[in-house]
């Protein structure tokens, strides 16, 4: 895998990104836009504006080229420098030819919303498993999957890779076998182009509700609906649900850009007028999972041939929903009714909705849980599964991300909790402190009693420690991450699903 200037100056003439190119007829082994990453004969990409230092790093290490933008002065620069219009987008477009283009041979399905991508990818993941002889990828906020050694099995740091970290992926599982790959994409993928450039066979849009909007993500929410919408922009096929909010919006755009047989609607009944083409139903739920049916409602919806009865392995009835457009995608790309009932029924999601039952601290609660929308549809599920004395929630918010989510956080254990344990949450180089305050000038139910304890582990002991027999503790937003994010630093973190194990094991043996 190289590239060669001549190469690079046409894929960036041909998209429409180059400004000016040298004169140069060299051969790059590598690319990187990680400055300790850089080796010899690399092709620098400079993501935005660059300390000095950095750029020194990369020159020293290797670097025989750069890619920056026109904001960027490196006249002083001995080696050949590319300026473009935007280096993310020129990143993708360099980064898939530098792989050979290994999306062209992977069935590609994309999952974007505001909650619940990680649980549908997950479940179009195993749906796969068995309708493709375990030959499919994945990329989600928990982790990546390149191929079924332990060692394709990778720890995410964001929810959709930077765009050369993703092609790498993709070519990783092409040349493991692998057909197909599912993929979670944020609104940050395409307001940062982590994805430009690339089309999927099959896209599905969740739900959209306020969230991300902050002074590093979107200005507002606006912006956010705009860059959650590019999933329509960039889908052969789009999977759209009837219930989510601005259904208007995206249905409109939809029939702008894609042909009516290649627009799928889903969702559990028929919506201000909008009949879905696929419908569930529940059939039953209780703790461990559901029962729910598959209803084809018109001609389209029959060409699928997936009406029938389902179980599914993950309590919520919100999961039902996701379940219906993970069956939808599946199918599209080739699963046969069987294999989405294997999947479905033994589904199992990393940090989400993980649960199990103590002998005298009541029942727990582990899940990824985050906003407005998920705590609140988390904590309904429970009241309404569960017989409940006293909910605890222990529960924080990232700093110097999603500033939007915090009031929404409040909101939610307002509407749901008896007891609120504000706590940390990648605080980064924010104060945990006043990330609570914003959370707890939200929690307007004088019921609900609030406390604080800033070390999480702290706050989980005191949760499960206090809580009854018949109690409920809700461990919430960071599910089985390994680290606190700390002044730019992972720090090790054990993560709430041991730490409420080992609280357990040291109060009840």
């Amino acid at each position: 895998m190289v590239l060669t200037s001549e190469q690079i100056t046409n894929l960036l003439s041909d998209e429409g990104l180059l400004v000016e190119s040298p004169a140069n007829e060299g051969v790059f082994q590598t690319i990187s836009y990680n400055s300790k990453q850089v080796e010899a004969d690399a092709l620098f990409i400079v993501k935005g504006q660059l300390p000095d230092a950095y750029l020194r790093e990369a020159l020293q290490k290797g670097a025989t080229g750069i890619i920056a933008q026109t904001s960027i002065d490196l006249s002083e620069v001995a080696v050949p420098v590319w300026y473009v219009e935007d280096s993310l987008a020129a990143m993708s477009i360099l980064s898939m030819a530098y792989y050979d283009y290994p999306q062209q041979s992977l069935n590609l399905i994309g999952v974007t919303g505001t909650k619940g991508k990680t649980s549908t990818t997950y479940m179009i993941y195993d749906i796969l498993k068995h309708a493709t002889n375990h030959q499919i990828a994945l990329s989600s906020t928990i982790s990546q999957i390149t191929g079924p050694a332990p060692e394709n099995h990778y720890r995410a740091h964001l929810t959709t890779p930077e765009s050369l970290d993703l092609f790498k992926l993709m070519r990783e599982a092409v040349d493991n076998g692998m057909t197909a790959m599912v993929m979670e994409v944020s609104s940050q993928a395409f307001k940062k182009q982590r994805v430009y450039g690339l089309r999927y066979n099959v896209g599905i849009f969740l739900n959209i509700s306020p969230d991300h909007v902050g002074e590093n993500e979107h200005p507002t929410f606006e912006d956010y609906l705009a860059h959650k919408m590019m999933m329509i922009d960039h889908s052969d096929q789009i999977i759209l649900n009837t219930q989510s909010e601005h259904f208007s919006e995206l249905i409109t755009r939809a029939t702008e850009l894609i042909p009516r047989d290649g627009i799928w609607l889903y969702g559990e009944d028929q919506e201000d007028g909008v009949r879905p083409d696929l419908a569930f139903e529940t059939q039953s739920a209780n703790l461990s999972g559901s029962n729910f049916d598959l209803i084809e409602t018109d001609q389209q919806a029959h060409r699928l041939a997936i009406q029938g009865n389902y179980d599914l392995d993950l309590p919520g009835d919100f999961n039902e929903s996701n379940a219906t457009a993970a069956a939808l995608a599946s199918r599209l790309v080739g699963a046969d009714p069987e294999a989405i009932r294997a999947g479905l029924a033994e589904v199992q999601i990393p940090g989400r909705m993980q649960m199990f039952t103590t002998k005298t601290h009541g029942t727990i609660y582990v899940d990824y849980a985050h906003n407005y929308a998920s705590i609140a549809a988390l904590l309904k599920f429970v009241r309404s599964n569960e017989h409940v004395e006293v909910l605890r929630v222990v529960v924080g918010a990232p700093g110097n991300k999603g500033v939007s989510r915090r009031p929404g956080i409040g909101k939610a254990l307002s509407e749901g909790a008896d007891i609120a344990i504000l706590t940390a949450d990648d605080p980064q180089f924010e104060d945990s402190e006043v990330i609570a305050d914003e959370i707890q000038k939200n929690i307007v139910n004088s019921k609900v009693q609030v406390l604080r304890e800033m070390d999480r582990r702290n706050a989980i002991r005191q949760a499960i420690t206090n809580s009854k027999e018949n109690d409920v503790t809700v461990l919430a937003a960071k599910g089985l991450d390994e680290y606190q994010k700390i002044g730019g630093i992972d720090t090790p973190y054990e993560n709430d699903w041991n730490i409420a194990k080992q609280v357990v094991s040291e109060l009840e043996n």
